[in-house]
């Protein structure tokens, strides 16, 4: 079952292992990673052999509930090796078009606001269509990607672990349910497979001459020389979403001319100024408060919560500085 080219502990099996070891690195004690730690020297060989022999089944997924409550769903630490090591192994099979500027290689969001900057800069385009799927992944239709996955991947050790991940199950407090829609947001798979999913919109949108298209995982931006064009694209895109299942977010959607600003990827484009989103600035004052918040209910002082935020800040101000130009 195994294809010639792969030996026991792959590269990809390693791999997964250190971006594993380097995800958790901060997990609370008590933490099943630890365990896994411990007992690596065992436990590698029982989840490879179970791996290979196409028998190794999948856990629910935990909720973890926050301080304010909010709750956080988290594969099993080997349920996640394993998960990350069928990413890697399918990263180049599922059809992702160049034009979806979140997949791998392809310079992630830096290079797309430069590539958006450039394409302004020609002063070729009006007209600006802005929008994003409402609950993407939550809305994801089972079926339709597991036809497009079995249609591209066919190894035999692959097809079962995709197959328990799309049909993955959540433990709650002791209750257990299976979503009828939607995959993982936290899981590495799933950056892969909706970048994939949206692969037919790409290839429509590619194919039109005269306008600016680029996708960031359910983000699509497009410009226009004409009204007529953008009046075309937006009804395109409206029937490839309905198709599937899906509908843009009334609160993240512009139309309009490009002279009035618009925003993409957190930073802001008008004619004569550059700089971030409205929106991004925001959310990143209200971030800045709820760590101080948190900070102060654990215990910390207000020194102590201070030096958390400004550690936020200067993480935050290295990403905010990569948008300008």
């Amino acid at each position: 079952m195994c294809p010639e080219n792969d030996t026991p502990q792959d590269a990809q099996w390693y791999e997964a292992q250190r971006w594993l070891w380097h995800q958790r690195r901060h997990a609370r004690p008590g933490a099943d990673i630890w365990h896994l730690r411990f007992h690596w020297q065992t436990e590698n060989e029982r989840l490879w052999r179970l791996v290979q022999e196409g028998a190794y089944r999948l856990t629910p997924m935990k909720i973890y509930r926050r301080a304010d409550g909010e709750g956080l769903a988290q594969w099993t630490s080997p349920d996640a090796l394993v998960l990350k090591w069928c990413a890697l192994h399918i990263d180049n099979r599922l059809p992702v078009h160049e034009r979806c500027e979140h997949r791998r290689g392809n310079g992630g969001y830096v290079a797309s606001v430069r590539k958006v900057r450039e394409a302004l800069a020609t002063e070729a385009y009006r007209y600006v269509f802005r929008t994003d799927i409402r609950g993407y992944y939550r809305h994801i239709r089972k079926k339709q990607l597991w036809l497009q996955v079995s249609r591209f991947v066919t190894d035999r050790r692959l097809l079962p672990l995709l197959e328990q991940y799309l049909w993955y199950s959540v433990e709650d407090g002791g209750e257990f349910r299976t979503p009828e829609k939607g995959i993982p947001k936290g899981c590495s798979l799933s950056p892969l497979m909706g970048a994939s999913l949206l692969y037919h919109i790409d290839c429509g949108f590619s194919h039109r001459e005269g306008i600016y298209y680029a996708r960031y995982m359910d983000d699509f931006l497009i410009l226009t020389k004409t009204r007529w064009q953008l009046r075309r694209c937006i009804a395109q895109l409206n029937d490839s979403l309905d198709v599937s299942g899906f509908e843009q977010h009334p609160d993240k959607t512009y139309i309009g001319r490009i002279t009035r600003g618009f925003d993409w990827l957190e930073a802001w484009f008008e004619p004569g100024a550059a700089g971030l989103a409205p929106r991004s600035l925001r959310l990143h004052r209200e971030r800045c408060l709820r760590l101080y918040e948190q900070a102060c209910r654990q215990g910390l002082t207000h020194e102590e919560s201070m030096t958390r935020v400004h550690d936020y800040r200067k993480r935050w101000l290295i990403h905010a500085g990569k948008l300008l130009p």
